[in-house]
């Protein structure tokens, strides 16, 4: 019997409530993306204080974005990003986005700060490197990238190991892998349009926002190359 792909979404944090109001709260993004694709989400609260369950049950672990800061340096945030990379090395597929992208980025020793260059809002354009050209998550996009972003922290120094899939002027590591197992990115790609526009009206910011389908094709991408075949395999 072929098993549902099931994926463990850790939320890290919750967005602008006026933004909530209107499009929902991160899980609410990635449900929207991802049971379309026929994935089952289970969610837990990091930020709130949930263990971190054991990732047996799990065919892939999502890490949401968060309007709050590695540099806070919560206990949970190191924890969480700990754990995490202990599931990618044991095979366990890992996609982290946003500050799950930083913080698993820095728990690898890299180090994450506020972006000398400015905040990077709106639709953006993102050039993959050869190695991102080459990796499956980004199979069948174009060279250049066109993705919602909201971020104010980056990876000023990477992880030791750290392979650059994509960047762009703003950000020089918009995404990255580390093994076979662990994929992070910087941008949001469960994010649309309509909420990133929203997004940067209640903050008062000035950015261009366009639709695009390259975020949802690179979920799609993930849940085939990683979370699919792991579900196969519990058949």
């Amino acid at each position: 019997m072929q098993h549902k792909p099931h994926v463990l979404l850790v939320k890290s944090g919750t967005t602008t409530p006026a933004l909530v109001e209107t499009h929902g709260d991160y899980d609410a993004w990635f449900r929207a993306a991802l049971e379309p694709l026929g994935v089952e989400i289970t969610l837990c609260n990091a930020y709130l204080g949930d263990p971190l369950p054991d990732v047996a049950g799990f065919d892939g672990v999502l890490l949401s974005g968060s309007p709050l800061s590695v540099r806070d340096e919560q206990p949970w945030m190191a924890a969480m990003a700990a754990w995490a990379r202990v599931a990618a090395a044991g095979g366990k597929a890992v996609l982290a986005v946003c500050f799950g992208h930083q913080a698993v980025g820095e728990d690898a020793g890299g180090r994450v700060e506020q972006n000398p260059n400015g905040g990077e809002w709106g639709t953006i354009e993102v050039p993959l490197t050869e190695e991102g050209q080459a990796d499956p998550l980004f199979a069948g996009l174009p060279p250049v990238l066109c993705v919602q972003s909201t971020h104010r922290d980056i990876l000023v120094a990477p992880p030791e190991g750290a392979v650059r899939l994509a960047g762009n002027a703003n950000t020089t590591w918009q995404a990255f892998k580390m093994g076979a197992a662990l994929r992070a990115v910087q941008f949001h790609p469960e994010l649309g349009a309509s909420a990133m526009a929203r997004l940067i009206a209640v903050r008062g910011l000035s950015a261009p926002v366009r639709e695009t389908d390259h975020g949802l094709r690179i979920l799609g991408n993930w849940i085939d190359a990683w979370v699919r075949p792991a579900a196969a395999k519990r058949a």
